[in-house]
């Protein structure tokens, strides 16, 4: 599943913040898609990935990272409708989603100028 990074999100982070505040922002969320990957590969409970999904979907959406706001929000809801095995059958493929915008995250804080390498 390819993943992609909302620019204009990004564009208008920047012109609130500036572009060494994002840069650290983007740091920081990077950080967090980390600690929750790690958390979906430790064999969470249903509740447990409800939590993840929760603290997820706002700040994806927040960054840009629309498909995986979305995933996010998915889990959620099944999670609430009490979809056990959906959230079993899917949990791979949404690590692997928190997994890859981890490190596009990283990777556009690590350039001069974010919001230039995304148009």
């Amino acid at each position: 599943m390819t993943t992609t990074i909302n620019a204009e999100t990004i564009k208008r982070m920047e012109d609130e913040v500036g572009q060494e505040t994002l840069t650290l922002l983007l740091n920081v969320f990077s950080d967090e898609l980390e600690q929750y990957q790690r958390q979906l590969s430790e064999q969470p409970s249903i509740k447990q990935v409800r939590e993840i999904s929760h603290a997820i979907k706002s700040s994806a959406a927040s960054f840009g990272a629309d498909d995986l706001a979305d995933m996010a929000q998915e889990c959620e809801s099944r999670v609430r409708q009490g979809q056990d095995q959906w959230i079993l059958d899917h949990l791979p493929e949404f690590r692997q989603m928190v997994e890859g915008m981890a490190i596009e995250y990283k990777r556009l804080a690590s350039h001069d100028n974010p919001v230039n390498c995304l148009f």
